[in-house]
């Protein structure tokens, strides 16, 4: 598999769900792949896992992070940190840290540091594709669960960063 879906793939091993069209990936990866991605979008939206369940694992701190005031830039790296993790795919990465960016004539996204709030740039975005997803259009329906995803990940990250740590002990004994 390309990416990290491998690591998408093995962490989600347990998790097992009807696959639902409503996250059905059409990225042109091998059906496998595809199958995938759709599981960890359906994960993400999946209301019966609390979110402390799906950052199990997770060991940054996230304190201060709030996605109204935050950039391009943070979210690359608390994505990259979430993939590298195996949490989310590369492509999610990219969605999360291409919020309303703009490029200069080289592809550079020059609004890395620029701040946004998330939560009303991804609201705006689900608002332009209702209508779209409504008529059928195939492309607005695949843009709209990269928006439902991202949306999930950031409201779970915000929650994370609010809680309590739990302190723990590493026994070192052999």
């Amino acid at each position: 598999m390309i990416g990290n879906l491998s690591k998408v793939d093995q962490r989600l091993k347990t998790y097992f769900a009807v696959p639902d069209k409503r996250f059905e990936v059409k990225s042109g990866l091998s059906p496998q792949e595809e199958a995938v991605k759709q599981r960890v979008r359906q994960y993400w939206a999946d209301k019966s896992i609390p979110e402390s369940k799906k950052l199990e694992g997770l060991n940054i701190d996230l304190s201060g992070f709030d996605p109204r005031k935050t950039s391009n830039r943070q979210l690359l790296e608390v994505g990259t940190l979430l993939a590298e993790q195996g949490l989310i795919d590369t492509d999610l990465v990219q969605s999360l840290s291409n919020l309303n960016a703009k490029f200069d004539a080289a592809g550079k996204n020059i609004t890395m540091d620029t701040g946004l709030n998330a939560y009303e740039y991804l609201t705006s975005q689900f608002k332009r594709l209702t209508d779209p997803v409504y008529n059928g259009n195939e492309i607005a329906e695949g843009e709209l669960i990269e928006v439902n995803a991202s949306l999930s990940v950031l409201m779970a990250l915000e929650k994370y960063g609010k809680a309590p740590r739990e302190r723990s002990l590493v026994n070192i004994r052999v």
